[in-house]
Order: C-alpha cells, then structure tokens, then sequence
C-alpha cells in the first residue's frame, strides 16, 4: 500500500478556504466512493475553523486517497477539548459561541461525512484527522499504518515516497530520492515498485532489487522494516540517512541510519540488519532527512494512542525541515494479537 504526497494549503485569510475548495474539488473529481460535494464541504469546515480559532495560522494537508480523500487540519495552538466535539443545542438566548459553523458545528460535520476521523489536540495545537470516501485498505486484525509526506513548498512532487506491505510479516519501506521535484520522485518511485513487486522475505535482497531498479535514475536513500510479530521482532535495513523509533513497551529503540546510497555508480554498501523487540501495542516511526535530526515523541502526552497519520501530523508539525521534502511514516499494532 502506498499513496500520494500531500499537497500544503496554508489557511490565514477568507480567500486561502476559497482556494482549499477548489483545490479539494479538483482533487474530487473522479474519486468514486466519495459522494458529490462532501469533499468541499468538510474542506471548507476545516478551513473556517482554522481562520477562526487557530493562532498563528494553520494549514490543511490534502491529497488522493484510494478512491477517496484525506484532508489533515494542523495548527499551533491554542488547542481544543472533547467538548469541541459534544453536539450542543442552542436556543435565541444561548447561542453558539462559534456561529453555525464554528469549531463543534464544523467538526462534527466533518466527523459524520468521514469514513475515517481522529483529533488530537494540546496547547501546542491541534490536528484533526479524516478520510472521506472508502477507509483505508485492509491490513490485518490490529495493524494500521499511515503517513504525512510534504514536497518542498507543500506543492509539486515529492522526492520521498513510502509504502507498506501487509501480511503475516508486515513490511514498511520509506524512500528519499536525491535532492527534490521530479527527477527525486522518479528514483523514489522505482524503489517502491521493486518493494511491491514480490512479497518481502529478506530486507538484503529487498535492498539489492531497489539498488537494481534506481540505477538510471539519480539514486537516493532509503529504510526497510520487516516486522514479525510470532517471534517477537522488528528488523532493519536502511542505506542512507533514513532514521526511526520502534516503541515498545513504553521504551523507544533507535534505528540508525547507514552511510550509502541506491541506484548510483558506488557499490551497494555492506547491509548490518538492526534488530529490536516487537509485541503488541508497539509502534514504528520512520522519517527522511527532511524531519530534524532532534524529533522525538516526547512531550506529546498519549500521542500513541492516535491513528498513525496523527501521529505522523504532530511529528512533521513540530521536526519538518522547510528546506526539504519531508516524510513521516508510523505503523502500529494494537494490544490485541493478530489473527
């Protein structure tokens, strides 16, 4: 499984929900399990509740997913509670505080059309999560993955591409390729098609056939996971400075990055698999170069308790690099085991 790049839509005055409008119902346009004009509507909601309640200014990541839509609302603050999202009734003499399509209005409006929703909210700011058309594809009983991938100035292609492959063994690949735009995109996409192309059994060999396929292409760097949960497992390959946690238990590993690069002249590096414990309730988190080396989980109280594209919002908030493409991937398995 894998999906487009995120588009940037930057909310700080009327005409900017205008713009998300339009951009979203092009973006519509031929999507099949989204009913008409439910995409601009709950765009449009989110982007009022941005203008209305978010200081500083927010911003709407949009892009296609499966037949559907994802649109993620991220701002800076001042944060909101549960009762947000509390239908409220109102008389003559106790309007709502927000107008009839302030903060809980609109949210909830978003939340009944969503296919998939999740907020998580501190004073750091808030990031509301929704998928409209069909959920996302299946992965197993427990596992769910997602992703925030931004290009360079939040439009154009993205250098980075991720994927994530389910089964009894999930995987999860995340790709930089060199420098940004179009010519990164086509070395990134040539990696994620080598992933997908047979199942993975063995992250040197996945490593040797995306060396293969990026050669005539300018190259890049990349990370692989392959999770194994009936041993107790996570391995990890990565050439390049692709970088990752797995929690679990509370307790993060740090998956390091490996000089080196793919699908250039120079030789595949030597591979030295990284191995940390998986159980239940774990979760992986993978980034390119485009997040600050110093991003961390911490200081975001019961963050992992919240879908992997929320999770993967907050951190690209807080770490993402202006100067780059940048790309969050988080995987996670809950506390139930696996059928």
């Amino acid at each position: 499984m894998s999906e487009a790049e995120h588009r940037c839509h930057v909310i700080g005055a009327e005409e900017d929900i205008g713009a998300l409008r339009r951009a979203v119902a092009r973006m519509a346009a031929g999507q099949h399990a989204l009913r008409e004009g439910v995409a601009e509507l709950v765009a449009t909601e989110l982007g009022t509740n941005l203008l209305r309640h978010a200081h500083p200014r927010g911003y709407v990541l949009a892009r296609k997913a499966g037949d559907g839509i994802e649109l993620i609302s991220v701002d800076h603050g001042p944060g909101m509670t549960a009762a947000a999202l509390t239908p409220r009734t109102h008389t003559t003499d106790s309007p709502t505080p927000y107008g009839s399509t302030g903060l809980g209005a609109g949210l909830n409006v978003v939340r009944r059309n969503a296919a998939e929703f999740d907020w998580y909210s501190t004073r750091s700011g808030t990031v509301v999560y929704t998928r409209l058309g069909a959920p996302a594809p299946n992965m197993p009983m427990g596992w769910c993955s997602g992703a925030v991938n931004v290009p360079l100035g939040g439009d154009g292609e993205s250098g980075d591409a991720w994927a994530v492959v389910p089964g009894r063994r999930p995987a999860a690949l995340l790709v930089d390729g060199l420098g940004h735009g179009p010519a990164a995109a086509v070395a990134s996409r040539a990696s994620i098609a080598a992933f997908e192309h047979a199942p993975v059994t063995d992250l040197g060999r996945l490593m040797r056939d995306a060396h293969a396929a990026m050669r005539g292409t300018r190259g890049g760097v990349a990370g692989a996971c392959l999770i194994d949960p009936e041993r107790g497992e996570l391995a990890y390959a990565a050439v390049g400075n692709i970088t990752g946690r797995v929690v679990t238990g509370g307790r993060p590993v740090h998956l390091l990055d490996r000089p080196g690069s793919l699908g250039t002249h120079f030789p595949l590096p030597a591979l030295r698999l990284q191995h940390a414990p998986w159980q239940p309730g774990s979760t992986l988190v993978l980034v390119s170069d485009g997040i600050r080396s110093t991003w961390s989980l911490e200081g975001h109280p019961r963050l992992l308790g919240h879908h992997p594209a929320v999770i993967a919002a907050v951190l690209h908030r807080e770490y993402a690099r202006r100067t780059d493409d940048a790309t969050v991937l988080v995987v996670r398995q809950s506390d139930a085991v696996t059928s």
